[in-house]
């Protein structure tokens, strides 16, 4: 009568994956050990080594609505009732101000060194109380602030563009729109972008500081403050 064949089986666990071996005990007593196939398993998924942001970035669309808000809050100003500027107008172009300055990008950075959603100099920052040029919201009312004096300053919108983008003494200078091609070009962009029609001349509402007599003192300390 044949011994029966005795079989143990036992389990051996590996992280990740199981395994097993047969230990056979045959009629002479000769233990074999055999290994049977792994069990199959799906892969553990794969773990992105990117880290997750904590926070979401803002999207463009959402520095423009920043802009639009922030417009409105200055849309009722002396500056834009001297330009002749509704709220809604006020808006468009100053919606459209920031949209030619940075793209709505927040980080940029001028080969001039301007900073930030509204390209602020540093030093113009600092006069307007803006101590960070990256944050949205500084930089925001910054610009604002400092486009609607240039519109209470030159009361046309086209000056107070030329303004913004050559400084306002390069209006006074030229008793207008100064003849460059970037600041021309960037009036005419912002002007078209919103709907307002070119005049038929340039506006030189501005007396040139080179045929001035003398300035006026008020005159004088506006060049140097607004100076870049």
């Amino acid at each position: 009568m044949s011994r029966p064949i005795l079989v143990c089986a036992t389990l051996c666990l590996t992280v990740g994956a199981a395994s097993a071996d047969v230990f056979e005990f045959l009629p002479d007593g000769t233990m074999v050990q055999r290994g049977l196939p792994e069990a199959s398993a799906a892969p553990a998924p794969a773990v992105s080594r990117r880290a997750t942001p904590t926070t979401v970035p803002a999207s463009r669309a959402q520095y423009r609505a920043l802009a639009e808000d922030v417009a409105l809050a200055y849309a009722g100003g002396p500056g834009p009732r001297a330009a002749g500027l509704d709220a809604l107008t006020f808006q468009r172009v100053f919606v459209a101000l920031v949209r030619q300055e940075s793209g709505f990008n927040p980080r940029a950075v001028s080969p001039a060194g301007a900073q930030g959603l509204g390209q602020l100099m540093p030093g113009t920052a600092k006069l307007l109380g803006v101590t960070d040029a990256f944050d949205p919201h500084q930089n925001l009312n910054g610009a604002a602030r400092y486009f609607t004096q240039q519109l209470a300053r030159f009361k046309d919108v086209r000056l107070a563009l030329a303004a913004y983008n050559a400084g306002p003494h390069r209006v006074e200078q030229y008793g207008g729109i100064p003849p460059f091609a970037e600041t021309r070009n960037y009036v005419a962009s912002i002007t078209a972008a919103t709907g307002l029609r070119a005049p038929a001349a340039d506006p030189a509402s501005v007396t040139p500081v080179a045929e001035a007599s003398t300035p006026s003192p008020d005159t004088q300390r506006s060049i140097s403050v607004w100076q870049y």
